[in-house]
């Protein structure tokens, strides 16, 4: 396993956050996740120190999608949206050397159940696919919080699934406290084997790419994404 950190903009200070951290695995973000658009985008020159800076090192890099992004919204404007962020992110990612763009899928609000968000969710996630660059792949989150998709082993696996994607182009990053929220027990001594286990049983543990290791300031089943430093929760 290789270990990393979460690095905020500029790219151009990853390489030396890095050298003095002493690990090569970053994640950062690639535009404002909090809006759509291209709002604090990097700028060309941030791009290219990012590059240099890392070249001839064996770095792995994935970016953080907008929070925004809801790939199953009832609304076809918020869903085009959601792709053309991702889309966008690709691409810059494509650029810069990152190895993935992780991002949530959506939720079910508004839809008479979570079976008809995931068929909207899927289709448009296959549309995205279709257009993405080649190199970074896309990383489904797990999420916690009330109608959010992609809470349990089970959905994310049948997102998958049904996408049909091959890994290289979609995969799965794992967040601790998300899926401890989300009714996962991850406390006991066994959970990692049990989680293991559980995402073998579904078929999707090789999917598995990176993992958010964070801790819940609440109890299993809280549902409240709400992260503590690893060690400092529950």
């Amino acid at each position: 396993m290789r270990v990393g950190i979460s690095i905020d903009p500029p790219l151009a200070s990853i390489p030396a956050r890095l050298e003095h951290e002493g690990v090569d695995v970053y994640q950062t973000v690639l535009r404002d996740p909090g809006r759509f658009g291209n709002y604090g985008v990097p700028e060309p020159a941030d791009r290219a120190a990012l590059v240099e800076g890392l070249r001839g090192r064996h770095v792995w890099g994935v970016a953080h999608g907008s929070l925004l992004v809801n790939l199953a919204s009832p609304e076809g404007r918020i869903r085009n949206s959601s792709v053309s962020s991702l889309l966008a992110d690709l691409k810059v990612a494509a650029e810069v050397g990152l190895d993935a763009v992780c991002f949530h899928v959506g939720y079910a609000k508004g839809h008479p159940s979570a079976d008809a968000a995931l068929i909207l969710a899927t289709r448009k996630l296959g549309e995205l696919i279709a257009r993405m660059p080649a190199g970074p792949r896309l990383l489904i989150e797990n999420s916690c919080e009330g109608s959010e998709l992609g809470q349990t082993i089970a959905e994310l696996a049948r997102l998958l699934r049904d996408v049909g994607a091959p890994p290289e182009q979609l995969g799965l990053l794992i967040d601790t406290c998300h899926l401890h929220a989300a009714g996962f027990d991850l406390a006991g001594a066994d959970s990692g084997q049990r989680l293991a286990d559980a995402l073998a049983a579904e078929g999707v543990l090789e999917r598995v790419i990176a993992f958010h290791l964070n801790d819940s300031q609440l109890g299993c089943g809280a549902h409240r994404d709400r992260h503590a430093i690893p060690g400092a929760g529950t």
